[in-house]
């Protein structure tokens, strides 16, 4: 279980002034309000303004820009700067500012909370028992988008929550453009993170990751330099990938999905009309098996890169997705990639009779 986090707590009692120092950024105090410029745009004027403590109907902790119109709290902030989810930036701002994560608990609450945790845990198992593991209910279910509120998060998402920020991405740069054509990449909200920022993504060319609700939750960073010590792709610290399946949120009610491995690769596929997804990486988790239930998938076609390293975890995937839907194994030619692969080629394995 992971360290218990009370938000609410953390922006209250975070200190940004330390916040900035730590990131390197300049700042102007007067009285009890802070100006720096804005991380979330080019602002060459300081156009960030920063409440230390509460005024009217502004709280404490938190920001606007008159530059952009963007506002936040401290974690936000940090969020940002920092290229994190939430969880991340809440510790980093309790470590920075000297807080805690959560404010002191007497034996006897905490005693209470015990016992409210375990109801709770019998009535959701009960839920879940419901509806789990029955594959006639699901294919009854099958074709039809499940009927779940926007803001509702799956056992196999929780861990990766919607974020309170947006990075600035440059949508017309030509590794973007080049790669995807401008209309898949105004589509899909890919763009290149000035090199200049100081996120963690700065520099490389990002591709936004939603829950199935369709919430950001995450970018994914690929890298465009010739440094071979620099990972391909970067991930936000604490982000958990086999909780996601990239592009779910694009293809309810899809009967068949194409699974790839990557992010350019469903991306190509879905521009052609082909219901794909992504496990983001060689490996199929639980929590992936559980999310194409929800969507009602009954069949899927596993398209791995046609190398070695692909079809040995092609392989390895199919047994795996076996106990939950209908699986085949797809294949491309030699060398190919499903991203780099023909039109017609795509289109004839999304067709394959079953």
């Amino acid at each position: 279980m992971g360290k218990l986090i009370k938000f609410d707590h953390v922006n209250e009692h975070g200190d940004f002034e330390k916040i900035l120092s730590h990131f390197g950024i300049d700042y102007q105090k007067s009285g009890t309000q802070l100006r720096c410029l804005c991380q979330l745009h080019d602002d060459t004027n300081p156009s960030l303004s920063i409440a230390l403590e509460a005024i009217g109907d502004t709280k404490r902790n938190t920001w606007y820009c008159f530059g952009c119109k963007n506002s936040g709290s401290i974690i936000d902030f940090a969020a940002h700067v920092e290229g994190c989810d939430l969880r991340s930036a809440a510790e980093l701002v309790a470590e920075v500012s000297g807080c805690s994560l959560a404010p002191a608990r007497s034996g006897k609450s905490k005693s209470k909370s015990k016992k409210t945790a375990k109801g709770s845990e019998k009535a959701q198992a009960g839920k879940k028992g419901q509806n789990r593991g029955n594959p006639r209910s699901a294919d009854k279910n099958a074709g039809k988008a499940p009927s779940r509120q926007p803001d509702d998060a799956s056992d196999a998402e929780t861990g990766n929550p919607p974020l309170r920020f947006a990075l600035t991405l440059d949508q017309e740069h030509p590794y973007a453009i080049d790669r995807l054509g401008a209309q898949t990449v105004a589509a899909f909200g890919v763009g290149v993170c000035d090199p200049a920022s100081r996120s963690m993504m700065a520099g490389r060319c990002c591709v936004p990751i939603h829950n199935l609700a369709g919430e950001l939750i995450g970018y994914a960073g690929r890298y465009l330099g010739d440094d071979p010590n620099q990972p391909k792709w970067l991930m936000p610290p604490g982000f958990e990938k086999r909780r996601v399946l990239f592009n779910a949120h694009r293809v309810w009610g899809s009967l068949h999905v194409v699974l790839v491995e990557g992010f350019f690769d469903a991306i190509h596929l879905h521009t052609l009309g082909i219901p794909a997804v992504a496990c983001i990486g060689t490996a199929v988790s639980e929590e992936q098996v559980s999310l194409l239930g929800e969507l009602g998938v009954r069949r899927v076609t596993v398209l791995f890169d046609e190398d070695d390293e692909g079809q040995a975890a092609a392989e390895r995937v199919v047994p795996a997705l076996a106990r939950a839907v209908f699986v085949r194994l797809g294949s491309l030619p030699v060398g190919c990639d499903p991203d780099e692969a023909e039109r017609e080629t795509l289109m004839e394995q999304a067709r394959a009779v079953w």
